[in-house]
Parts: C-alpha cells; sequence; structure tokens
C-alpha cells in the first residue's frame, strides 16, 4: 500500500527518481518525528500535512514534512488545538494565494517641478507636506513618487474643473476612513465564511480560493459603487431639496443651455 514502507531501523532514502533531497516513509518520518503513524495520517486527513511524493507504490516526504510536524508539535505544546492550528497554517496559505488578486498599483515616479505645476501648487505651498502626510505622493531622492497613479489622474482632472488639491485632501481623507471601514467588514465576511469554512473542511484545495478571493474584490467593488451611487444620489436631491433657489438657478440654465442648443 502507498505509505508504507522499511521498518523504523532502516535509514531515509536518497530520494525517489534521482531527486537531490533525503526523503523518508511515512514509518522513518514518524521516527524522525517521534509521532505515531496514526498521528501522522490524521494530520494528513486534516489538510495539516502536504501529501507525499508518491515512486512506484510508496509514498515519500522529505525535510519540509518533518518541519511541518515539528511546527504542529510546538502548537500543540503551546496548547492549540487543531481546529486552532488547520486555522492558523491556511491563514499563513490563504494570505499567500489571495495576494495576488488584492495587488496595489503600480507606483510612478514624477519630476517635482512637473507634478507641482499639474497639480495647480506653488513650490512652497503647505499642501505639498499635507499630500506627504497623507501618503498621496513621497519624496524619493530628486524626484517625487506616486504610489497611486488612479488617484493622480483624478486630482488633476479635478483641478482642472476648479477643484484645489487642499479641497481634494479633505473628502480623500473622509473616503480613506470610509474605504477602510468596508474593507474591514468584507474582510470579516471572508474570515466567517470562507477561511473558517476551510479551518473545518482542510480537504479544499487552496489554489481554488484565488477565483473566490478575486470574487469577493469584484463583488465588494460592485457593492461599494452601487451604494455610493445611491448616497451621491440622495445627497444631491437633499441638497436641492434644502435650498430651492439653486435647483432652480440649475433648471433655468439648462433651460438657456438647451434653447442655445435649438437654434
Amino acid at each position: 500500500m502507498i505509505g508504507e514502507g522499511p521498518s523504523r531501523g532502516d535509514g531515509p532514502k536518497s530520494a525517489p527518481a534521482g531527486q537531490g533531497e533525503v526523503w523518508m516513509t511515512i514509518d522513518q518520518l514518524a521516527a524522525a518525528s517521534e509521532m505515531t503513524v496514526r498521528n501522522i495520517r490524521a494530520h494528513q486527513s486534516r489538510g495539516l500535512l502536504p501529501p507525499p511524493r508518491i515512486d512506484g507504490r510508496t509514498g515519500y516526504y522529505g525535510r519540509h514534512h518533518l518541519n511541518r510536524l515539528k511546527q504542529i508539535r510546538q502548537m500543540q505544546d503551546e496548547g492549540l488545538n487543531l481546529a486552532a492550528i488547520a486555522k492558523v497554517l491556511i491563514d499563513g496559505r490563504l494570505t499567500a494565494v489571495a495576494a495576488g488578486p488584492f495587488r496595489e498599483e503600480v507606483g510612478e515616479t514624477a519630476d517635482a517641478e512637473d507634478l507641482i505645476r499639474r497639480l495647480g501648487l506653488s513650490e512652497e505651498d503647505p499642501v505639498i507636506l499635507r499630500a506627504m502626510m497623507d501618503g498621496f505622493i513621497a519624496i524619493d531622492g530628486d524626484k517625487v513618487r506616486v504610489d497611486s497613479p488612479r488617484l493622480l489622474a483624478a486630482a488633476e482632472e479635478l483641478v482642472g474643473m476648479g477643484v484645489p488639491l487642499a479641497a481634494q485632501l479633505d473628502a480623500v481623507e473622509v473616503v480613506q476612513e470610509a474605504s477602510a471601514r468596508v474593507a474591514e467588514a468584507f474582510l470579516q465576511l471572508a474570515d466567517e465564511h470562507l477561511v473558517a469554512r476551510l479551518a473545518i473542511d482542510t480537504q479544499v484545495d487552496l489554489e481554488r480560493l484565488t477565483p473566490a478571493v478575486e470574487q469577493l474584490r469584484s463583488v465588494a467593488a460592485t457593492v461599494l459603487e452601487a451604494l455610493f451611487n445611491q448616497a451621491m444620489s440622495a445627497a444631491i436631491r437633499d441638497y436641492f431639496d434644502a435650498d430651492p433657489d439653486v435647483a432652480s438657478d440649475v433648471a433655468d440654465s439648462d433651460g438657456v443651455d438647451q434653447a442655445a442648443s435649438a437654434t
């Protein structure tokens, strides 16, 4: 049967299929880890231990398997049960699996004078320091680094519309706080309904979780956009309801524009 190998008295083999690492049968792994074969199989069934390398009809275990068993033993000695150990191990693998879909933008560098001009600022403008403190820009030698080119493009567009950067930063700080709360809410969903399920059913292939994580990001963005549109519409209605004169002026302006277009 797979996993049945030489007795514990036999030493580790010099790797199946010509590999350079020293490999062990499950009995040899049990001896090296001071753990029973039964416990090793139990850890495998829980997904705590990666599957062995199969050569013929025998399963072989390497140094990484032994290190994992030592890690499990250490966490058990610290008082963690197997369910908690599974969550610790899975959280680490989940982070690696999930990192791709949530990669941040690739930053860019810009000439300081050019960037100041593009943002409608002067060299001594205190808004520059504030933009640095807010993480919008950073000094990188004689250049300025922008971590989010998309935010820079939006800032330039708003400056072109007549909105100064200082006022934009006021709004950005509010949005940053709200976005952090949104991220925490969806992270809690993932923790309670994705990671928690994996801690129980560790046979789930973590590689299959990547599409789910990407889908979570997409769904979160969709929900955020939909709710923002609703909130923006409501805010605009409230603004005009609170000041009917403004609504009247806008309506008159639209009427003039339409008449001009008709002619």
